[in-house]
């Protein structure tokens, strides 16, 4: 016989060979197909020929580009000027230039073609911070002409008084070139997404360490993002906003030492006194990010003139928590390690950084430092999710313990201890305990049994007359063992009729075991929540009409002298 299943496999087969072949004939076919290249690759930098005149005349004539303006700038013009080339690369030629606290006019022959002033901003000045990279498409009559860049400073930081070498080229050129920062992009893009996840995802856990912890890691991934977005030109392919971007990167900057204290603390076992000094300091960034808004809408200084000394107060900052850490590491605190092993691989990465610059390495992006960020979050992201698999562990043990607490262990039914929860938060339980009734049942004649036959027969008798029982009884109901022999349960939204039923039915069992027969006692009582005295009232009234019917189940018993192994049921009673 043929197995089916071996020819769906083959056929399959078939089919995914075939399915290669294909793909490899398609693509052999258009391999030879060409067109023109994006990237032309004729730039041009004007970086020489340039002169330079601000406010008080000339100050520097035949300057090479990038140039730095000294003194004081803040709300002077300056105009940078030369020839252009006789000739461009290329036809659709565009201008490139990247201008950082400046607003920008770019004239030809006197003649405006581009201005950029960033008047709208709701700051007290213009606040043109970052680089900022503008285009300026240039006119066919150009080669030979006079272009000036008029430069308007803003401020008179050390971002300030950077005046760039121009790109002549195509916009696809010069476009291109930017994208040499598109894996920073990528990487900024990759931390924000991850901490936008996390601080959801942290929603849905319960209050408590693994909450903060995930919360916590999310809000640094998101500052690590925001700073890493905002520091290259590759984020105006998506937003050609250049003051946006840069709230982002001054928040982050602010926020980090306190959304990383408070990730150690929800994070790992350590003494509070030990970081209350952190947390303090991590108060005071608070406190001074918004101090330099006010004083950036006072106009009194900007938020970049805070840059420098903001960001030497973090290095300090970061430093002296890991020295802190590693005392308390050193001292035996080893749930510190993977927090310091972070850390430490930030340094190095940081390290090799400035090491690639020192030996006049330069490379297109900050590639070293993302992937170091990127395994310094890959890091504590593994410390968070052992730390949120502990609270599940601890969570699930919490859940076993109750349950043990409030589970009678020989018939899985609640216990004494359930059964006095249960009753304390009946007031709580709002309409489903307004009408509720309450039954008890008691197994006759059990203390024979144990006599007779030991104990592990009545415990039997004991499992099987809960398991039948509550098999009678509606799905709302909440069965309680409360005694040796002794069950209660409370019915909601029931009537003194339906309980009557109920109640008979119970009587009308017979358990057999060991070919002695045993039936059940069984009274109840009706609980209306706005006429009756109180549930123990009720509760006392149930077990009254139990023992009653008990008595006179014994007396029937007694009347009738019923053999061992005989299997007629007894008559039903009813108890009122």
């Amino acid at each position: 016989m043929i197995d089916g299943r071996r020819i769906d496999s083959r056929i399959e087969l078939v089919l995914v060979l075939l399915v290669a072949v294909v793909l490899l004939v398609s693509l052999a076919i258009d391999s030879s197909l060409e067109t023109a290249p994006l990237r032309e690759g004729n730039q041009v930098v004007l970086d020489s020929g340039w002169s330079i005149t601000g406010e008080q005349g000339l100050l520097a004539a035949d300057q090479d580009l990038p140039y730095h303006i000294e003194g004081e700038v803040g709300g002077k013009l300056f105009h940078i000027s030369r020839t252009l080339p006789d000739s461009f690369p290329n036809t659709n030629v565009s201008l490139s230039l990247e201008t950082s606290m400046s607003t920008l006019e770019v004239l030809l022959d006197g003649k405006s073609l581009y201005a950029f002033t960033g008047d709208a901003t709701l700051w007290k000045d213009p606040v043109l911070g970052g680089g900022f990279t503008h285009f300026v498409r240039l006119p066919d009559w150009a080669p030979g002409h006079e272009i000036t860049l008029v430069m308007g400073f803003t401020s008179n930081n050390s971002f300030s008084g950077r005046v760039a070498a121009p790109i002549l080229g195509t916009k696809s050129d010069q476009l291109l070139l930017q994208l040499r920062e598109l894996p920073s992009l990528a990487f900024g893009l990759i931390f924000l997404c991850t901490g936008i996840i996390c601080v959801c995802t942290s929603l849905g856990l319960r209050k408590g360490s693994e909450q903060n912890s995930l919360w916590y890691f999310g809000w640094l991934e998101l500052a690590l993002g925001a700073w890493v977005f905002t520091q290259n030109c590759a984020k105006l392919i998506i937003i050609r906003n250049p003051v946006l971007p840069m709230n982002l990167s001054l928040v982050a900057l602010f926020i980090l030492p306190y959304v990383l204290t408070q990730y150690i603390r929800a994070s790992y076992m350590i003494l509070d006194r030990k970081l209350r000094p952190f947390l303090y300091i991590s108060e005071v960034f608070l406190i001074a990010f918004i101090a330099g808004g006010v004083a950036q809408f006072l106009g009194l200084f900007e938020y970049v003139d805070m840059l420098l000394v903001a960001g030497m107060a973090l290095a300090l900052f970061i430093i002296a928590l890991f020295i802190v850490l590693l005392i308390d590491h050193r001292r035996g605190n080893r749930d510190l390690f993977s927090f310091l092993l972070a850390v430490g691989v930030l340094f190095i990465t940081v390290i090799a950084e400035e090491l690639l610059l020192v030996m006049s390495i330069v490379l297109e992006n900050a590639v070293v430092l993302h992937i170091g960020m990127s395994l310094c979050g890959a890091i504590l992201l593994s410390h968070t999710a052992r730390v949120i698999s502990q609270g599940e562990k601890s969570k699930i043990r919490e859940q076993m313990l109750l349950e043990l607490a409030y589970t009678d262990s020989l018939t899985g039914l609640g216990n004494r201890t359930a059964y006095e929860k249960w009753i304390v938060s009946v007031p709580d339980r709002g309409k489903r305990s307004r009408v509720m009734g309450v039954l008890l049942f008691d197994v006759n004649d059990l203390k024979p049994i144990n006599d007779r036959f030991g104990h592990a027969a009545g415990d039997q008798l004991l499992r099987v007359v809960s398991r039948r029982i509550t098999g009678l009884l509606p799905e709302s109901a909440e069965t309680f063992r409360i005694g040796g022999d002794e069950f209660v349960t409370f019915v909601p939204h029931v009537t003194e009729e339906q309980l009557a039923v109920l109640c008979d039915t119970i009587l009308e069992q017979v358990f057999t075991i060991r070919g002695c027969r045993h039936t059940v006692a069984c009274g109840y009582a009706l609980f209306l929540n706005e006429k009756s005295d109180s549930l123990a009232a009720v509760i006392a009234e149930a077990d009254a009409a139990m023992y009653v019917c008990k008595a006179t189940m014994k007396g029937a018993a007694g009347d009738q002298q019923l053999t061992p192994g005989e299997e007629s049921a007894q008559s039903p009673i009813t108890v009122s």
